[in-house]
């Protein structure tokens, strides 16, 4: 029987942190809730786990949008 890695000595990804999806779903919970809008079960995770990823994703295109500005002249 091979090895098992042990996935707790392993760093994990600030994307997987499932602290963040938490606290972001907790958020979008609290906000559909003060405006009244009613969602089914598990709706308020995935709507954070996809606002998670599109920050994500936001930062990497503004990390490389600002790389490449400033490799270029200065005007």
């Amino acid at each position: 029987m091979p090895d098992q890695p042990n996935l707790a000595d392993q760093p994990k990804a600030a994307i997987d942190s499932l602290t963040l999806k938490g606290v972001a779903a907790l958020a979008v919970a609290f906000i559909t809730a003060r405006a009244g809008v009613d969602l089914p079960d598990g709706a308020p995770a995935a709507l954070a786990e996809a606002l998670v990823d599109l920050v994500f994703a936001l930062g990497l295109i503004g990390a490389s949008v600002g790389r490449a500005r400033a490799r270029g002249p200065i005007a």
